[in-house]
Order: C-alpha cells, then structure tokens, then sequence
C-alpha cells in the first residue's frame, strides 16, 4: 500500500444544547460544546474525531478551547505530511513534544483512525482487534438533585425502553442528603432497574465508611470514584470493606495508573473513557492491563454526541466481558446532535452502526448552525 498521507487538519468548537440540565460534584451544565476535528488525507478521504470534556476543565484542566488551541498550534503541524498509518510513531512525536493533555491528542487519534478504517473497508473495532459484541447496556445519569423528579424520569426511561440502568450523580449535596436521596430512588425501582452511584470525589474515607453500607443495604450495585483521586490507598480499604462493587474513573488515566491499581486491587472495576486516556489505542491497551490485574472493565462517557459515542461504541465492541455495562448515554442526553446518524439506544442497549471507519458522519448544516465562530483555523501542506 502506498503512503497515504496527512494534508489537512481542519477544528471547530461546536456548542450543543442538553435535553435537561445535568448536575456534577462541580458544576451544573445545561450545555455541552465538543470538538469536532477533521483530517483530510490524499485521495481526499477525510476523518473525523470529538473532543468532548464534562462541561468544561473541572475534570482534568482541559477544555474544548484548550483542545481545539494544542490541535491548532502545536499537534497539526506536527503530523502534516506524515503517513496516516504511522500512528505509533505519530504519537510518539506528539508525546515528545506535548506534555499531556490526552484529550486533545485522542480528538486527532480517533479521526486518524476513521480515515484508516475507510482507506481498510473495515470498522475501527477491526482494527482495535476485532468485534466480541454488536450493542452494550447503557446507564443513564441522574443529575437533578430531586429525587422525586429523578424517579419519575427513570420510570419513562424505563417505559420507552431506552435504560435500565441508573447512575446517580453525587456530591453537589450535603451527603447526608445525598445518601438519603440514592437510597430513595433504588428503593423505588428496586426489581425494574439497576442503581449506581458517583460522587465525583466530593467524599473523604470516613464518609465512606458510613455511606456506602447504607446504600449497599438500599441495593445500590457500585459506587464509582468517593474519594479524590490521589487517594488509591483509602479506595483500597473501602473496596476491601465494602458489599458494593467500586469503580475508580479519576484516578485511572495511565498505562502507568493501571499497573499501580491493578497491583492494590484499589477497585473491582475501571472505568475506560476515550478522551481521558489519550485515545483509542492507548484505551484499549489501559483495559487490558486492568483486565490481566483481576479487575473488570466499565464504558465511562463525558456526555459526547453521536460522534464520540460511535467512537466509544466501536471500543466497547471489542470487550466480550462488561458485567455493568457502561455509559455511553450523551448522546441521550443532547438535545441537538451533529451526526447524521444519531446513535440509537433500542432494547435497553446502544447499538453498533454498521460501516467503516466510525461508522458515524457529519450533519454539515447543524455543524454550521451550532459552530461557536465563523473563523476555523485550517492547517495545511
């Protein structure tokens, strides 16, 4: 195959409205913006990847501003000009010379990868190493703070046959409120749905201690990232401890923090996300280590649109084994979506679109009603 290679690298803030507004330990968001990041390689095939972050830089000091200036600036013109199929060594050089920021770096990865797979005829999950399953069990965010409200939109989740799963987002109340609440909402779909919680970090260890019992006792499965990040040594007493499954999502982003997890069994679960690992790849290879450590894998999201979900998609269809399913539900959750093709949730589950590449495109009429600007920065040759 001759070289294929890179010409054009082409970003542009898309701003997206939410359906509702949903509530994290840190913010309240009743929209969402991405990324959307194109690559045109020679033969004219373009790719095209999300960069999404949860309403902004609160998780990990990035955000879409931040994401679309390092693609811009210093990643674009770093990869002109180079083979499309170079991704190993595409990376290397851009981890040379730019520190971090893993979700700038898998906005491009993912588009890099689409254009591979229509260059292939194959699907991404070809090349990730193939596909174990065609849908995955998806949960669905609570995030309101009333639990009344929070029950009566789990029971039309339910009735439309869309979720069955339910997490609950925490740490934006008191937590003995917050407890209270969890306990209500799985007590009241306690044998129609599974209940799980995330407190986004907002708990210390002695909290814990008295919480988690509680809502393991009101049938809550799993309790996702209590305790901040840097504290694995407590999140491996409380796993030790606890009934409930723990799952850790902050303290996860490395190859390096799978190794050092997975040998203290800080948690039963890790939770993959595309953008907070730098990548597809990179995904794929933290899951394995997690995997080979004893711990089980769980799709994590930040509330994408149909783009970034087909992304996450394409990597959940390489895992045969999800005991908890996963959260690929954002593009649920926007009420006005990119993608010509919205993902589609059916029977409980988020489907797999047949096609190559990301078997995802772009709707170019809403990019252009919802695009923040007028002025894309275009790299070229």
């Amino acid at each position: 195959m001759s070289k294929v290679q890179i010409e054009r690298v082409e970003t542009v803030i898309v701003d997206l409205p939410l359906r509702r507004q949903q509530r994290f330990a840190a913010i309240g968001a009743s929209t969402t913006a991405i990324v959307l990041v194109k690559i045109w390689a020679s033969g004219g095939i373009v790719g095209i990847g999300e960069g999404c972050t949860p309403s902004g830089p609160w998780w990990s000091g990035e955000s879409v501003e931040s994401i679309k200036l390092n693609i811009d600036a210093h990643i674009a013109p770093l990869i002109i000009g180079r083979d499309v199929f170079d991704l190993r060594g595409i990376s290397a050089e851009v981890d040379r010379k730019l520190f971090g920021n893993p979700f700038a770096k898998a906005t491009v990865e993912m588009a890099l990868l689409d254009i591979q797979g229509k260059i292939a005829g194959v699907p991404v999950h070809d090349l990730l190493g193939g596909k174990q399953r065609s849908s995955l069990p998806c949960s669905w965010p609570l995030a309101t703070g009333d639990p009344g409200e929070e029950i009566e939109e789990a029971k039309e989740h339910l009735a439309q046959k869309r979720f069955k799963l339910f997490k609950l987002k925490m740490g934006f109340l008191e937590p003995e409120t917050d407890v209270a609440r969890a306990c209500a909402i799985a007590k009241a779909l306690e044998g129609k749905a599974s209940v799980r919680v995330d407190p986004n970090e907002s708990w210390d260890e002695a909290t814990c201690k008295w919480a988690m019992p509680r809502m393991a006792d009101a049938g809550i499965a799993m309790v996702e990232q209590p305790m901040a990040r840097w504290n694995v040594d407590g999140f491996a007493r409380i796993t030790a401890q606890t009934k409930m499954a723990t799952a850790v999502d902050e303290s996860l982003c490395t190859m390096d923090d799978a190794l050092r997890l997975g040998r203290m069994h800080t948690a039963d679960l890790v939770s993959i996300k595309v953008m907070k690992h730098g990548g597809l790849t990179n995904a794929r290879r933290i899951a394995d280590i997690a995997i080979a450590s004893g711990m089980s894998i769980y799709m994590g999201t930040f509330l994408e649109c149909s783009i970034g979900t087909a992304a996450g998609m394409q990597l959940a269809a390489t895992f045969s084994d999800l005991p908890y399913g996963g959260e690929l539900s954002g593009a649920n959750l926007i009420a006005e979506d990119i993608a010509v093709r919205p993902a589609r949730y059916e029977n409980f589950e988020l489907q797999l679109e047949e096609g190559v590449g990301l078997a995802a495109e772009v709707d170019e009429d809403k990019v252009e009603a919802l695009r923040r600007d007028r002025s894309r920065l275009s790299i070229a040759v």
